[in-house]
């Protein structure tokens, strides 16, 4: 790997964004966050009276609900971003007429998705950042954060998310659609991944179809390492387990492409 493909899907990617995309994109993704928490907040102390039952403190470990909220919108922002723009960027070159050419070149499939995860992960820190300041007026406790564990649990959620941007993407430019697919994915995963609450209360059937998903673990490894302050050695089963499930979505998703890629370039011939 050179990384010149990597660094020239940056490169493109980012001047797309700053010249392409105004304030306002920007400003939307912040408030989707901030929308979230606050929901939250009324139904927290409007129907709950800020009080947690025995099920929340026994599925969680902590009864700060606003703060695991929180972690879990902002992990949700994360997905939605990376997926969303990384999974469509084959499905942006067939719509722009560019993807024959891609296809054409000697261009190396990994750099290029790995340049937009890794523009995309910078843009989204950024509103994360902004999002979590934003946050802290509205209960976000992080005082027991383990930061050697929240840093591998940070780039173990980058991995499972890039693998299921793979096949999102295989999806995408197989249907040729982007909206109905990612769409149907994000609201699949704000319930049964736990964003907003324990998915020990689901059905057995939906907690099993939930685990499948890496986000679903994802969100227990931000909130076990920056919430309840767990170390390495506490959340390992965990981490191996989002690697191995990332790993699996990754391979599925390559393979996928490769053949999904010749597809759509019989359909643009005709």
């Amino acid at each position: 790997m050179t990384g010149k493909v990597l660094k020239a899907t940056f490169k493109r990617n980012f001047i797309v964004m700053v010249r392409a995309y105004p304030k306002d994109f920007f400003i939307g993704n912040v408030l989707t966050g901030f929308y979230t928490v606050i929901g939250a907040l009324l139904i927290y102390k409007m129907l709950f009276n800020g009080v947690v039952g025995d099920e929340f403190l026994k599925f969680t470990g902590t009864g700060d609900y606003m703060s695991y909220v929180i972690l879990g919108s902002l992990t949700y922002l994360y997905v939605v971003r990376t997926c969303l723009n990384v999974s469509r960027s084959l499905i942006t070159e067939l719509r722009e007429g560019t993807l024959e050419s891609l296809m054409i070149t000697p261009f190396k499939r990994g750099e290029y998705f790995i340049g937009n995860m890794l523009q995309q992960t910078v843009t989204t820190t950024f509103e994360v950042i902004v999002s979590l300041i934003i946050a802290i007026p509205f209960g976000l406790d992080l005082s027991n954060i383990n930061l050697i564990s929240f840093g591998i649990s940070a780039f173990l959620a980058l991995y499972g998310f890039f693998g299921l941007s793979m096949v999102l993407a295989s999806i995408m430019l197989y249907t040729r659609d982007t909206y109905i697919s990612q769409n149907t994915l994000f609201v699949a995963m704000l319930l049964l991944c736990g964003i907003t609450f324990p998915n020990e209360y689901l059905p057995r059937v939906l907690r099993w179809i939930g685990e499948l998903i890496p986000v679903t673990e994802i969100s227990n490894l931000i909130r076990g390492s920056a919430l309840l302050g767990k170390g390495v050695s506490e959340l390992s089963s965990t981490m191996i387990y989002v690697f191995l499930l990332g790993t699996v979505y990754i391979l599925v998703g390559f393979l996928s492409l490769r053949k999904i890629e010749y597809i759509a370039l019989e359909k643009i011939q005709g």
